[in-house]
C-alpha cells in the first residue's frame, strides 16, 4: 500500500509541473488599438500603406479610424 501512494504523489507532482510549463509556455493574449494613420488620423494627406508597414498587427487587434477636419 506504501508504494501505491508514493507512485500517486509523485504522478501528481510530475502532472503538477506539466500544467505549470504549459501555462508559462503559452502566449501573452491582449488585443491591441491602432489609429490607423496614427498621430495624422484618416486624412488624405497619410500614406497608410507606409505608416501599415511600420505596424505588427494580429489577429484581433483593433484598427480604428477617426476623421481629422483639420
Amino acid at each position: 500500500m506504501g508504494r501505491s501512494n508514493g507512485g500517486s504523489k509523485r504522478a501528481t507532482a510530475v502532472a503538477s509541473a506539466l500544467c505549470a510549463t504549459l501555462v508559462m509556455m503559452l502566449p501573452e493574449v491582449s488585443a491591441k488599438r491602432f489609429i490607423v494613420g496614427g498621430n495624422m488620423g484618416w486624412t488624405s494627406d497619410v500614406n497608410y500603406t507606409l505608416w501599415a508597414e511600420h505596424q505588427t498587427i494580429y489577429l484581433g487587434d483593433w484598427l480604428c479610424k477617426y476623421l481629422s477636419f483639420f
